[in-house]
């Protein structure tokens, strides 16, 4: 596909193998949205959208994935609309900000958990001072710029923050449900500049996590495949997708929000960590500069989730709108304007 609006002419392409696959998982619709632009708007229209006739007639699609409920809502229009901002910030600026905060001297400065602090060769642990939960720690780097990250930096950090969970499980047996997190910059919610990843080991899986693998239960009884397998089928056969020394990366046709790319695995192992950081490498050429990777990894004790990683671009960082609303917060489908289809034309060149 060229473009994610091109879906419904691709779909009648696949083969009947691969729609009855898309089936089982989505649907969609592609509707259009009209208006009426009064003369007095339409100097101003043509500006700011190049013709008043693309807004008029706008085309909306609508994708949902009916296994878990996520959806997305695509018009390539919510691009363009005029958006106020603040001040911009430089990359100077932006590195002070991350030197004047606490992580500057992390000993002196953050409280350490009760196994101890953690010592890598990129980073230091410490105990999150308002914990989301009862085990939840920091993985902090020791670079304070929040975008100077290297491969072997960001492997590095996955490995300390792994050594975190090891810890943590050691002392609490029967936490074994573990999540990584990466909120960089404040647009995705990191309180503080200075580059950090969040760690958790909980007792229960939490609530998202719970309902994928209830979802993937429900799936298996269904069609006697394993939805994860079969998820990244459907965006392989659509273009949107590879896999690479066991490791599935595809541009999600369900997107929570901007540019979400998903991976699968077996396991959090090194290529899977290096397939993250070629991913957050397109996302810098692309200009992104605040981002969210969820990362959820198998139960520590049974069976559960494969390993996954959810990247979304979380906007501008002099913006002063938020990218969420009550579609996303409440409805469960996600307004995006960027396009899965041409945001994979840009990341396959780095797998």
């Amino acid at each position: 596909m060229r473009s994610v609006l091109d879906l419904p002419t691709t779909y009648k392409k696949l083969s009947p193998a691969a729609r009855k696959r898309f089936d089982s998982i989505f649907s969609f619709n592609l509707d259009e949205g009209r208006m009426v632009i009064p003369k007095s708007m339409k100097p101003w229209a043509k500006k700011q959208f190049g013709s008043v006739a693309k807004l008029e007639k706008q085309p909306i699609l609508k994708v949902t994935n009916e296994v878990v409920y996520e959806g997305a809502l695509f018009n390539k229009l919510r691009a363009d609309r005029p958006i106020q901002s603040a001040k911009s910030i430089t990359q100077k600026e932006l590195l002070a900000l991350a030197k004047k905060g606490p992580f500057g001297d992390v000993e002196a400065n953050t409280p350490e958990d009760t196994f101890g602090r953690l010592y890598g060769r990129s980073e230091i642990s410490a105990s999150n001072v308002a914990k989301y939960d009862a085990l939840h720690g920091l993985i902090i780097f020791n670079k304070a710029d929040p975008l100077a990250f290297t491969e072997a930096e960001t492997i590095d950090h996955y490995n300390a923050a792994l050594s975190w969970i090891a810890a943590a499980n050691s002392e609490h047996p029967d936490a074994i449900y573990p999540v990584i997190g990466w909120n960089c910059l404040w647009k995705a919610a990191a309180s503080l500049v200075h580059g950090h990843m969040q760690v958790l080991v909980a007792k229960e899986p939490y609530a998202a996590a719970k309902l994928w693998k209830e979802a993937a239960t429900t799936y298996k009884k269904k069609y006697k495949k394993d939805y994860w397998k079969e998820l990244f089928a459907v965006h392989e056969s659509l273009g949107l997708g590879v896999e690479k020394k066991g490791v599935k990366v595809f541009a999600s046709l369900t997107p929570k929000k901007e540019k979400e790319v998903m991976l699968l695995a077996d396991d959090a192992d090194e290529a899977f960590f290096s397939a993250l950081f070629r991913v957050l490498k397109c996302y810098r050429e692309l200009g992104v500069d605040s981002f969210n990777v969820a990362m959820i990894l198998p139960a520590l004790k049974g069976k559960g989730l494969p390993a996954i990683a959810r990247i979304v671009d979380r906007g501008e960082l002099d913006a002063r709108t938020t990218d969420i609303g009550i579609m996303e917060l409440y409805l469960g489908q996600s307004v995006v304007s960027s396009d899965p289809a041409k945001l994979w034309a840009k990341l396959r060149r780095f797998l």
